[in-house]
């Protein structure tokens, strides 16, 4: 979950991470029975067996477009084969295909509604944009299997995303519930219990999820930011480095250790920390507007001053990298150049920028 500053104070914010499912396939299976009994088969109907079972293989080798055209076949000849319906929409969701995923598995429960089928319509909503017709199709899957860990997770993430996270939480401990062992689930709902200021239950669950899987870098920083947020920046600072431990190219636990050193009044490891974020990530603007409010903080108003334009220049509308070069050439002496990067910087939206401009000559 990137977690960024938006003041030379660098304030923290999360992201909710995502846990991505692989698809399934329906595939029949054979039962011996004590007594064998004989079907007679007329050709169409071994026919359209074959092209379903054709189909089913191919879906197994990944070669979803001949999928497609053996289940569009046997589709032709049995318009109410809902399997067939179910399987092509699995295909042309591979495919990122999602209007037309959406449409067969619309179609294979319009003939029997299944969980599987709701949970991949669901999906495939999402990815469209239709994050209510989304849910609805979440909920259809747990209402029509209420052990759908899958579907309660991803429910309870466009919950997240919604902002509701009492919602999302919810939907997490139904996972945790039935699944002991869900990492996600656990950094995921740490991050809900974050967001409502529970900052004691979210690093109970990042905890959680750290002791699942030792290699889950994001947890860590997640645990850390939460730790910096109750004020423990020791803490903070001990598993954000646990966390480059594991991930050793994880430019934003760079970034945040830095903000927690600068918290801490450790500047010039700020300067450090900010620094190997830029390396790793040479547009991450929010580590070098970071960078120029340590070098600030210790006196290197020039490289302040550069290291904010460069993050302007990545993104000319980052307000506080404005409010930052303002100080900065504020102590340079530039006093028109400061009341311009103020001004640009209120017009933006930056929070407490107003009260520089006071000092500006109209």
């Amino acid at each position: 979950m990137q977690e960024n500053s938006k003041t030379s104070f660098s304030k923290v914010k999360l992201i909710g991470a995502i846990l991505i499912c692989s698809c399934q396939i329906n595939s029949a299976s054979a039962q011996d029975e004590p007594v064998v009994k004989a079907a007679i088969l007329d050709s169409n109907e071994i026919k359209i067996g074959n092209l379903y079972n054709s189909g089913v293989s191919k879906m197994g080798q990944k070669q979803y477009d001949a999928a497609i055209t053996d289940f569009d076949q046997a589709i032709s000849m049995k318009p109410d084969f809902q399997e067939a319906f179910y399987n092509r929409g699995l295909a042309k969701y591979q495919l990122k295909k999602y209007d037309e995923a959406v449409f067969d598995l619309n179609q294979s429960n319009s003939l029997k509604p299944t969980a599987e089928a709701s949970y991949f319509k669901g999906k495939s909503n999402y990815q469209i944009g239709k994050y209510d017709e989304a849910l609805a199709d979440y909920t259809q899957a747990i209402s029509l299997n209420a052990d759908y860990v899958d579907a309660y997770y991803f429910r309870g993430g466009i919950y997240f995303e919604q902002k509701k996270f009492n919602e999302a939480i919810a939907d997490y401990t139904q996972v945790i519930n039935r699944d002991k062992g869900h990492a996600f689930a656990y950094n995921d709902r740490g991050s809900a219990k974050r967001q409502l200021n529970d900052f004691k239950g979210a690093i109970e669950d990042y905890n959680k999820a750290v002791l699942i899987d030792g290699s889950f870098a994001i947890a860590f920083n997640n645990m850390a930011s939460a730790k910096r947020k109750n004020g423990d920046m020791n803490g903070a600072i001990q598993d954000y480095t646990k966390a480059i431990m594991v991930d050793a190219n994880y430019a934003i636990a760079y970034n945040n250790r830095g903000s927690a050193k600068y918290d801490k009044g450790d500047f010039k490891g700020a300067i450090e920390d900010f620094t190997k974020a830029i390396e790793l990530d040479s547009k991450y603007y929010f580590a070098l507007n970071n960078r120029a409010a340590a070098k600030y903080k210790n006196g290197d108003f020039k490289g302040a001053e550069d290291d904010c334009t460069k993050a302007i220049q990545l993104n000319p509308e980052y307000s506080y990298a404005y409010l930052n070069r303002g100080n900065a050439r504020e102590m340079l002496r530039k006093d028109k150049e400061a009341c311009e990067d103020w001004n640009k910087a209120v017009q933006l939206g930056a929070e407490g920028a107003s009260n520089y401009i006071s000092t500006c000559k109209n």
